[in-house]
């Protein structure tokens, strides 16, 4: 079977919450078919033209709306996997950087996202409960080098003479789904709507 190579480009947005700590945001997909693995970061493919960060930020902008933020320099982490798509082999690498939300207020639903059992299309949370609702291994391993990085930056400002970000340390080994994730359709046409964030107690269950 001929695989064919695709390039796609995501984001890992936060906000610092009043005591300097980051919070993440994922959303809750209306396309991926894996019912565990639906809470996701924006992500897409990257058009003809495009570099990877600018497919990022459109992907970013078209799926949440948010337009007041900034892209953190030094961060730059991707993963791969393969899936079968119509009787082809795609071969799939992702590409993500970190983005600090400086405004929420103008967050938007998309047509790619649609509410949990609960009511919640998106969900700011710490790094543990992100980490949770975050199904493939790989993602997680990705998620925990952004964290570490973006702690790193934190603590130790990038001019500080003789700073380096820290060895990433590996995730416990986390639930696959047969080792491919299911990929969500990408540049669906937008749409409105914004549902308050759960409390602790709405997430979904932690997974083994």
């Amino acid at each position: 079977m001929t695989v064919i190579p695709e390039r796609s480009a995501g984001v890992i947005p936060f906000r610092l919450d009043p005591k300097g700590e980051p919070e993440y945001l994922v959303l809750h997909s209306a396309l991926v078919r894996n019912p565990r693995a639906k809470w996701e970061f924006p992500k897409g493919t990257v058009e003809s033209g495009e570099t990877l960060v600018q497919a990022a930020v459109r992907e970013f902008i078209e799926e949440t709306g948010l337009t007041h933020h900034r892209l953190i320099d030094g961060f730059e982490r991707s993963l791969s996997y393969t899936y079968v798509r119509k009787g082809r082999k795609i071969q799939k690498t992702v590409t993500y950087f970190l983005v600090e939300v400086l405004d929420a207020a103008s967050l938007t639903r998309s047509a790619e996202h649609i509410e949990d059992l609960f009511g919640f299309w998106c969900f700011w949370g710490s790094f543990k409960q992100i980490h949770n609702l975050l199904y493939h291994a790989k993602i997680r391993q990705v998620f925990l080098e952004a964290d570490q990085f973006l702690k790193w930056r934190i603590v130790s400002p990038p001019h500080q003479i003789g700073s380096q970000p820290p060895t990433p340390t590996e995730t416990p080994d986390g639930p696959t789904a047969g080792g491919d994730p299911i990929p969500h359709a990408e540049d669906l046409p937008s749409s409105t709507g914004f549902q308050s964030l759960p409390p602790d107690s709405h997430l979904p269950p932690e997974q083994p």
